[in-house]
């Protein structure tokens, strides 16, 4: 590797910096794609993938630093408004804000909703800044592990958030492991994505597969409705509406929380179609291990919200790692900023750094720069999103269900993702009923995907050489870190038992 090159890219930053500041037209896109960004979060159903790709047209007809300021900001905003109504309706708006319902909308039910939006405001921004920041300096070393992983790595990689399910929200690691095996299972409908064999095919509709966000809002979003309405008082927002609250010692205290939240979001974010997914389950996680409130991580405490919030906003810059440098989108987002790449000329990969000097500089510059507005833009229009929680329940739960309706209609157009939904509704009710966790069943319906494939494409490439699978460096040493997991695992559950009684 030309170091030279490398610290040639670093000392450009400062020059890249001014070139996006001067320039109103990056900057009207950057406010314009948080706006949108922000609204499509919220929106169950309409991820970040969907709110970019339909930006799409109109970023061709931009310039290339307004069109990339464009997509970045559509991409920050959207992750943090799926935790808007992940804390106020216990519907999580993307993917990556699965976690933040543990805590974020306990503290909602508790009356500290205000709390809970300035938090995961915050953290986001904290995971933003240090996501990219430890990109920029790290990319080049991580380059070099990114291109060490195969499929058996992706799939171990998968295992192990399996695994880690175990600990999400249930006192016994076993009734965990079952929810994300059963998430695990309901991925296995449809067709095999190898051999193209129909698995549990029984109809053509079940031909085609369980979409995952149908699922999502069923098991949180509608199943939080039933559950709603089997009170005889309903919860709402018991203090004044307002905009955010966000206290310095929330985050003074916790400070590795949020260090080592940003590594993992890295960290994982560079696995290809998992960072999202996986890292901030697992930040979640580890921070109830190191925590010495553990035992409290679901009753809606802060530093439930801090560490999904804060690694599901730094795998952002994880998932920049393999497509600037490699030319593999790390992510869905990454894939339609791929695309754009291509579209103006640019083309992502090894050359980057010496045919377009700078240019990495510049995207996490303005990755940087759309933190601090969708900041502004989350603490202007906070009080407008805390009011959610002020209207009578007879009006909120059914917009709730016609949101959740138009995001499982908007998957595949079709009324099959719609009545999945409501099944899943229906399931995610009863397992709370029989303390069930759902988040595991959440991650295993991630992520299932990505390891039924990835360990089947391992299976046949090492179809003649078994062992030889087993036996790569990275895999065994991931191999470790699962048997380790596992054993820790039930050694914690045995711990926070016994602080319980």
């Amino acid at each position: 590797m030309d170091w030279g090159i490398l610290i040639q890219e670093w000392t450009m930053l400062p020059s890249m910096a001014l070139s996006v500041l001067t320039n109103p037209q990056t900057l009207i896109g950057l406010v314009l794609g948080g706006l949108l960004g922000i609204i499509g979060g919220i929106l169950p159903g309409i991820s970040a993938v969907m709110s970019m790709t339909l930006m799409l047209g109109f970023v061709f007809k931009m310039p290339v630093d307004a069109g990339i300021g464009l997509l970045v900001g559509i991409y920050t905003g959207a992750i943090y408004g799926g935790s808007i109504t992940a804390i106020l309706l216990n519907m999580p708006g993307t993917p990556a804000a699965a976690a933040t319902v543990l805590d974020g909308h306990a503290m909602a039910r508790n009356g500290k909703s205000r709390e809970a939006v300035g938090l995961a405001t915050w953290s986001s921004f904290f995971g933003e800044i240090g996501g990219e920041l430890g990109t920029f300096i790290l990319l080049p070393f991580i380059a070099v592990v990114a291109l060490k992983l195969g499929d058996w790595e992706i799939f171990l990689v998968s295992l192990i958030g399996l695994t880690l399910a175990g600990a999400l929200g249930a006192k016994n690691p076993v009734k965990g492991w079952i929810a994300a095996f059963a998430g695990f299972l309901v991925v296995m409908i449809g067709t095999d994505p190898i051999w193209g064999v129909f698995r549990y095919g029984y109809t053509p509709a079940l031909m085609r597969g369980v979409k995952f966000l149908p699922v999502l809002i069923g098991l949180f979003g509608i199943a939080e409705v039933f559950w709603v309405l089997r009170d005889k008082v309903p919860y709402q927002l018991t203090e004044k509406p307002g905009c955010m609250i966000a206290r310095v010692r929330d985050f003074k205290g916790n400070i590795r929380t949020i260090f080592r939240s940003i590594m993992i979001g890295i960290g994982v974010g560079i696995v290809p179609g998992v960072g999202e997914s996986v890292a901030p389950w697992l930040a979640y996680d580890m921070a109830q291990r190191k925590s010495k409130n553990g035992s409290k991580f679901g009753t809606g405490i802060p530093e439930g919200v801090i560490a999904p919030e804060v690694a599901n906003n730094a795998t952002s810059g994880g998932a920049l790692i393999p497509m600037l440098v490699l030319g593999i989108p790390g992510s869905g987002p990454t894939a339609v900023m791929l695309a754009a790449l291509f579209m103006y000329g640019i083309r992502p990969g090894p050359m980057l750094i010496i045919e377009f000097p700078g240019f990495i500089a510049k995207v996490i510059f303005l990755f940087w720069v759309s933190a601090v507005i969708f900041r502004l833009l989350s603490w202007l229009l906070s009080k407008y999103f805390i009011g959610l929680l002020s209207v009578r329940r007879e009006v909120i739960l059914p917009v709730a269900v016609g949101l959740g309706i138009i995001g499982a209609w908007g998957v595949g157009f079709n009324t099959f993702d719609v009545l999945v939904m409501f099944i899943f509704g229906v399931v995610g009710y009863v397992m709370r009923l029989r303390s069930f966790p759902l988040a595991p069943m959440v991650l295993g319906v991630m992520i299932g995907t990505v390891a039924d494939q990835s360990l089947r494409r391992a299976l046949v490439t090492y179809s003649g050489n078994i062992p030889g699978m087993f036996m790569r460096p990275f895999g065994l040493v991931l191999l470790i870190a699962f048997i380790i997991i596992i054993y820790s695992q039930m050694k914690f559950r045995k711990k926070l038992k016994i602080q319980d009684e």
